[in-house]
């Protein structure tokens, strides 16, 4: 019986492990910029960083990854807007100074400042946003 035991917890740790790596690809994207180790320092570069901060095991996170790979395709020509995302259980650090208390926070940043993002989470509300924050924050 104890054999049967330890195979069955060894087969268990596998499944969660696995599925804990499949549940960070899901959030891959070419487009998308993952800036969670040098955060602050591309957050002041004088860009518009439209950031998602999430948690891999957030079920509302992994439904908005598809679109948010979406609105990263729809500014790769952009040289002033850079699509990221931070990974909160990665650098949990970050997370907690900028006082993130659920998954996904919306947040553009630009030259080291925030302007969070409370509208409808469709592909069409969130580039309406980041053209008007665009349009608001580098034609002063």
């Amino acid at each position: 019986m104890r054999p049967f035991v330890l195979l069955a917890c060894a087969v268990a740790t596998v499944a969660v492990l696995g599925s804990v790596r499949a549940s960070a690809d899901e959030f891959a994207h070419k487009s998308v910029l993952n800036i969670g180790a040098d955060f602050e320092k591309k957050t002041a570069d004088g860009k518009l960083y439209f950031t998602k901060l999430y948690a891999p095991w957030c079920g509302h996170c992994k439904r908005l990854a598809g679109t948010w790979g979406e609105l990263a395709e729809a500014f790769d020509s952009d040289k002033d807007v850079e699509i990221a995302h931070v990974d909160c259980t990665a650098v949990a650090d970050v997370c907690q100074k900028l006082e993130i208390r659920g998954y996904p926070t919306l947040k553009l940043f630009h030259k080291g400042k925030a302007v969070p993002y409370q509208g409808s989470r469709d592909l069409s509300s969130l580039i309406k946003f980041v053209d008007e924050q665009k349009k608001a924050l580098l034609s002063a």
